[in-house]
């Protein structure tokens, strides 16, 4: 049995009147727990995923999200009965899509616990070496922790311990109790202060475990995929998707590995790889020309008739929108519509330089063979 075709234009039409803001949905706070198992940088408002999947995809779809950060799209996309795909180049990225779209019960977690726990008791104090701007954020005894955990994790690369490792990048940093560094900021690792008091990791870990497990997953969940690639370069099949959904790094904002720095490192890029990855970033790119190889990629993956909607943001007068819309029609991509929000009065969360966008866009572009 055929499923109905999306009327695409009416959808949009639909979409305009920005749903995601209305009623319930306008909460930060709507979704699933797990929408909050990370705190990161300009992260979607689920709210905002839940309505791009059902208004632009049918259950059984592959939606796929190159720059899947948090995992918002892809997770929300399971939660719909799609298959979730998520994609990026850094590991933060894909460990905490994965944890989002695997699907694993608690029981599975709490037996993954144990086992790290039983590592951090033997190994103790045998792991010293790491960037000595992190040694500061820690009172010793639980920076030791750290390290063992961060080694455990390395050598059982080829096991699916994503959620653990999600949850103890949350911790991390932070100024709230759960935090386990001293008082520092929940998205960007400010510089530390306060006294160096001990926390143990396995403690804090179980309590942010048990918090994000709280709630069910949908009845409809769908298992997805998390995939560390760059975006240049998708190890997908060619005509393999049904729709992407994304939302790219703003052009000349925020600098990611900066804000990430400590996280990524737990997650196993120390700051030597960092600096080298840096130029792969694309919000590092000195023009957005760079995205006709990244429509090229897009056009490869995606069925024919299919969406391609692209979250962007007009920042430091630079419209992304009209300048991407140019950029795909010489792949082939048809631009459907451009659609405006005011993100004028977004909250901050302390982030000082979010200041540069004032208005979010929605680029519809449709695929044509």
């Amino acid at each position: 049995m055929m499923q109905q075709k999306i009327d695409y234009k009416e959808n949009i039409r639909v979409f305009a009147k920005l749903p995601y803001k209305e009623g319930e949905y306008k909460s930060r706070a709507w979704g699933h727990p797990l929408h909050f198992l990370l705190s990161y940088p300009s992260k979607l408002k689920p709210a905002l995923g839940h309505y791009l999947v059902k208004l632009f995809s049918r259950p059984g779809d592959n939606i796929l999200d190159p720059f899947s950060g948090s995992g918002t799209i892809p997770f929300e996309a399971c939660c719909q009965g799609r298959i979730g795909i998520g994609s990026d180049i850094n590991p933060l990225a894909y460990h905490t899509t994965n944890a989002k779209v695997s699907g694993l019960f608690l029981d599975e977690l709490e037996q993954q616990i144990d086992l790290l726990d039983e590592f951090i008791k033997k190994n103790l104090g045998k792991f010293k070496k790491t960037e000595k701007e992190i040694v500061d954020y820690y009172e010793k005894n639980t920076m030791n922790e750290i390290l063992a955990a961060r080694e455990f994790f390395k050598i059982n690369l080829d096991k699916n311990y994503s959620f653990l490792i999600s949850c103890i990048a949350h911790i991390l940093h932070g100024n709230r109790p759960y935090a386990l560094s001293r008082r520092s900021h929940n998205i960007m690792p400010w510089n530390p202060q306060g006294e160096f008091v001990y926390k143990n990791l396995i403690k804090h870990l179980r309590e942010k475990v048990y918090r994000m497990k709280k709630v069910d997953l949908p009845a409809t969940f769908v298992k997805g995929i998390s995939i560390q690639d760059d975006v240049f370069k998708l190890s997908l099949k060619n005509d393999s998707v049904d729709s992407i959904m994304t939302s790219p790094p703003f052009f000349n904002n925020r600098d990611f590995l900066r804000m990430n720095r400590i996280r990524l490192w737990f997650c196993g890029w120390d700051y030597e790889i960092q600096n080298k990855f840096k130029a792969n970033f694309i919000e590092n790119a000195k023009d957005l020309g760079i995205y006709s190889k990244i429509f090229d990629e897009f056009y490869r993956v995606l069925k024919s008739s299919s969406l391609c909607i692209l979250h962007l943001g007009v920042v430091k007068n630079v419209n992304m929108a009209e300048i991407l819309s140019a950029e795909a029609k010489k792949t082939g991509f048809e631009t459907l519509d451009i659609v405006y929000e005011d993100s004028s009065k977004l909250e901050s969360h302390g982030i000082r330089d979010r200041g540069a966008t004032h208005t979010h866009q929605f680029l519809f572009l449709r695929k044509y063979s």
